[in-house]
């Protein structure tokens, strides 16, 4: 029996909607026996079981079963660009580009970028996913997304490939007439002695503040974890806390409630990657995206790397 698209659907539809076989027959239009028959003919068809099963119900995808997912979510979406191809061809400046970042990108380093991509393609659609880098580099994956923007955790999955975009330096905000501010070159110990903000470790900018701190041995006073630095800047202003910042997160002329300690002596900068699935088909206006975003790569540059 041959695999079919309907089988594949079944499959990325059940993961879904949370292993509910009933919800993914609604959102397919189609009968519960109907999904679950199609299952178990792929299934059978692959020889592995792709799901746990508890009686009658899907509680979780199999080891085997995750490696599959990404293969349907591939195979689907390169049969719709399959299905796309005739109308693309002519006009390469038409279309949709959907891109994956961390907020600090998209509101600090992107919109300039979005300004000026979208006046020379005001046709093309752009669509940005914030969360954290795991779940960017996941959407690059399955081909959900076509480029990501971000810092790289330490485990990046098979397939990716990175370019570097820019590096990231930090400072230590603090509210104006802090002490730190008359501290001259502060110290670990120092900043150690007042109520820290800082982003939640799913984050790599958390983490990497974290892991100084240990290898420094001291241990900060975390009062506050968050994942967005407009939030970070306000509760810091508002007098809770210190935080350990991105550079370009922080406007002198703009965040007057605000002072920046430089801490480049005690923080290494981090490197923000576009990643790209190294099979994923990019349109001519994904290219000129990356080159805005870092300028250094250039259509060749990128397509060389992909090889």
């Amino acid at each position: 029996m041959p695999i079919t698209f309907q089988q594949l659907q079944c499959v990325r539809q059940v993961v879904d909607s949370g292993f509910s076989v009933s919800r993914a027959a609604e959102a397919l239009h189609t009968t519960q026996p109907g999904v679950s028959k199609m299952i178990r003919a792929l299934e059978k068809e692959i020889g592995i079981e792709l799901f746990v099963r508890s009686g009658n119900r899907l509680t979780a995808l199999t080891e085997p079963g995750k490696e599959a997912l990404s293969l349907c979510a591939r195979v689907l979406q390169d049969a719709q660009a399959l299905k796309g191809l005739k109308q693309n061809l002519p006009a390469d400046s038409e279309g949709t580009l959907r891109v994956g970042t961390t907020h600090i990108h998209a509101r600090y380093s992107l919109i300039e970028v979005t300004r000026q991509f979208l006046q020379i393609y005001p046709q093309v659609k752009l669509e940005f996913t914030v969360g954290p880098p795991s779940n960017i580099l996941a959407g690059v994956t399955t081909g959900s997304l076509d480029i990501g923007l971000c810092t790289l955790p330490e485990s990046v999955p098979k397939g990716i490939v990175s370019l570097k975009a820019y590096d990231i330096d930090r400072c230590l905000i603090v509210p104006p007439r802090h002490p730190l501010l008359k501290m001259g070159k502060v110290t670990m110990e120092q900043i150690a002695r007042w109520p820290l903000i800082t982003y939640d470790n799913s984050y790599t900018s958390g983490s990497v503040v974290q892991s100084e701190f240990r290898r420094h041995g001291v241990t900060p006073w975390v009062v506050m974890r968050a994942m967005d630095a407009s939030i970070i800047k306000a509760y810091v202003a508002a007098g809770v806390g210190v935080a350990v910042l991105q550079k370009m997160a922080f406007n002198a002329a703009l965040d007057r409630d605000l002072r920046a300690v430089p801490v480049d002596h005690l923080f290494p900068s981090s490197t923000a990657m576009i990643s790209l699935r190294r099979d994923h088909l990019l349109k001519r206006f994904a290219f000129d995206f990356i080159r805005m975003v870092a300028p250094g790569w250039s259509r060749e540059a990128i397509e060389a790397q992909l090889r």
